[in-house]
């Protein structure tokens, strides 16, 4: 598979939480793309008559030909992030992939488990997205953390996902509570209280660097194989 340059229109822009916001492209040039649930685009944001590259998990799964959603937060001052938050519906923008290897395991012959903190949700979400499309039968785990309650991405769209879909089993922490009356604490407690049979079982993780790392250490402590831990890390 090999990366190309893409036109894109902006096609739809949702507030996913108080920092994030959804874009939805619609391709142009090529029409379709070719990629993995899990792969990264490069976006060419314009800054200052220069091009600045960033790399994005694509949000959506393959089998929705045509478009492409990302998933992006807020950086106060970023340069990536100002640029997407200036566009409108009907703004063109140039992109370069897919890239990347963080990929579903072949054979699907285990119970996948997700777990993502904050934005980290993007492959993840193409990856679930892509599995319950193909009617994967086999158990799926998906383990998202946040600080907040309402910086919780995805919640509704899960949790009808999770009401249809018997098999996809949703679950979410929060380790700063306010009002909220769900599981607390961080992912990896989440985590622990729920999977403790690791022998049929993938693991894959995506978040900010530190953070992976973090719960990648404390995987490793409570018993789970290396081998078993599939991560994308983002600095």
């Amino acid at each position: 598979m090999s990366a190309a340059a893409c036109r894109a229109i902006v096609d739809r822009i949702d507030s996913l939480s108080y920092n994030v916001r959804g874009f939805r492209l619609r391709l142009v040039d090529p029409p379709k793309l070719d990629f993995q649930a899990g792969q990264f685009m490069i976006v060419n944001v314009p800054k200052s008559g220069q091009i600045v590259k960033r790399a994005y998990s694509v949000a959506s799964p393959p089998h929705e030909t045509g478009t492409l959603e990302f998933c992006i937060q807020k950086v106060e001052g970023g340069i990536a992030s100002t640029y997407f938050w200036q566009l409108k519906e009907g703004d063109e923008v140039s992109l370069g992939g897919p890239h990347g290897r963080f990929l579903l395991k072949e054979p699907l012959d285990y119970d996948p488990v997700f777990v993502a903190t904050g934005t980290g949700i993007a492959p993840l979400r193409a990856m679930i997205k892509h599995l319950l499309h193909v009617n994967f039968t086999r158990e799926v785990w998906l383990l998202f953390g946040c600080r907040y309650e309402h910086a919780i991405l995805y919640q509704s769209e899960f949790h009808s996902l999770a009401s249809v879909r018997r098999n996809f089993r949703y679950l979410i922490t929060v380790s700063r509570p306010k009002e909220w009356r769900g599981e607390a604490g961080h992912v990896q407690d989440l985590f622990k209280k729920h999977i403790t049979d690791y022998s049929n079982k993938e693991i894959y993780l995506c978040g900010w660097l530190e953070i992976v790392k973090s719960i990648c250490k404390d995987f490793s402590a409570a018993g789970v194989p290396a081998e078993k831990l599939h991560y994308e890390e983002w600095g």
